[in-house]
């Protein structure tokens, strides 16, 4: 494929997208990757964040709530916790998360069995989602 490479993603609920791709932008904890045909094979973890495709020269913009990337000579994998597109997210919905990671991580200074991992995560996963819903 010299137009491109093919990009499966995988979530817990099935897989969400199969089709070739140009371009992929996401990010692990360390470095962004931009991943254009002919990439060397790699498996990393990913970070939440934004996932950008580009194919014949329309751009799409997902948020991810983390995952692992297989990057091999046939196709780019990404086994994802969760993918949604710029366009498909509720940004009330979004809100809503956010406000109550942030009253849990308050919550958790007087109560020491919230998970306060767990609840960081839900913040930075809203923080990302609103962010990227915004910009539409």
């Amino acid at each position: 494929m010299a137009n491109g490479f093919h990009l499966v993603v995988i979530t817990p609920y099935g897989r969400y997208y199969d089709d070739v791709v140009d371009f992929l932008e996401v990010r692990s904890e360390d470095y962004s990757l931009g991943i254009l045909p002919g990439h060397a094979p790699l498996v990393s973890t990913l970070s939440v964040c934004k996932m950008t495709t580009r194919h014949q020269g329309r751009t799409n913009v997902y948020a991810i709530g983390g995952g692992v990337i297989n990057i091999n000579k046939e196709q780019v994998t990404l086994i994802l916790d969760s993918v949604e597109r710029s366009d498909e997210i509720d940004l009330v919905r979004a809100k809503e998360a956010k406000r109550r990671a942030e009253e849990r991580l308050e919550q958790s200074k007087k109560d020491e069995t919230i998970d306060v991992s767990r609840a960081k995560l839900a913040l930075l996963k809203a923080l990302n989602r609103i962010g990227l819903a915004s910009k539409d």
